[in-house]
């Protein structure tokens, strides 16, 4: 009996010992976190040079490496019969502070630029919100900020001091094709004739006394068949559009109407 006493009191220490030294360790990562949380940060500015087509960029803070962050490279444009200010980024990335705490090239590729602008135009147009562009910004910009993704949020002592932005000289090489090279399916042009990227019906009349055999007369314009726009009806509120269709080796296919709605999410390049 005397045996199993003593046994169960070193157990009992054991298990406080352990115990204690468990409150320590927890009570240490409590007081580091509160540390961390209550600390306030100074810096951070955003270091760059322009070098040809290449840009360096680093930034300089005080924040902790792990620190996320997000920073974006840009070039603005306007739309035509729009005064907002759109843009399409060379770069655009989510990391951390210490990967931009070293300077870092960022490749200027203006050809791709072109090319992301002319997609966005392309998507655009196909949802029905196409533009063509009135003009583009002279200058870059570069954008980088503390998102407020990061748990904790760090203590800035200034307010807005987690982001920083500027402006660079440097004028696009060459010219930007500012009309958009796709139509909208809403607004489609008269006297121009576009390609039509799917299955899309060719109805003979807009407004037919026996609907059942204008449709036995219906023609089906396959995928890169043409359209040049005649002329423009509303019906329904919807734009249907009086056209002569020619296949892609450009046979004539007749006269007739398409419905506005049939051209939705489709991509209406413009031929001449």
């Amino acid at each position: 009996m005397n045996k199993m006493k003593q046994s169960l009191l070193i157990l009992t220490i054991v298990v406080t010992l352990l115990s204690c030294g468990n409150n320590d360790s927890t009570k240490k990562e409590t007081t580091d976190t509160q540390t961390e949380q209550s600390k306030t940060y100074e810096q951070f500015k955003v270091n760059s040079s322009l070098n040809g087509n290449s840009l360096d960029v680093s930034i300089a803070t005080d924040l902790p490496d792990n620190i996320q962050i997000s920073l974006s490279v840009s070039r603005s444009y306007w739309e035509k019969g729009n005064s907002s200010e759109y843009s399409v980024d060379y770069i655009s990335e989510q990391s951390t502070i210490g990967q931009w705490k070293s300077t870092r090239k960022i490749s200027l590729d203006n050809q791709k630029w072109k090319s992301d602008l002319a997609i966005k135009q392309k998507e655009m147009a196909a949802s029905g919100l196409g533009f063509d562009v009135d003009k583009i910004s002279d200058t870059i910009k570069i954008y980088a900020v503390v998102p407020l993704s990061n748990d904790p949020f760090p203590n800035f002592k200034e307010k807005g001091m987690g982001q920083d932005e500027i402006a660079l000289y440097f004028p696009m090489d060459g010219k930007v094709e500012t009309e958009s090279k796709y139509g909208n399916y809403q607004s489609l042009e008269t006297g121009k004739t576009y390609s039509v990227s799917k299955t899309t019906p060719l109805m003979p009349e807009l407004n037919p006394s026996d609907p059942i055999a204008a449709m036995n007369k219906m023609k089906e314009l396959t995928a890169e068949s043409r359209i040049k726009i005649l002329s423009v009806k509303s019906k329904s509120n919807t734009p249907w559009y009086e056209v002569n269709a020619f296949d892609k080796s450009d046979k004539s296919v007749g006269k007739g109407w398409v419905n506005s709605t049939a051209l939705i999410g489709q991509e209406l390049r413009v031929i001449k």
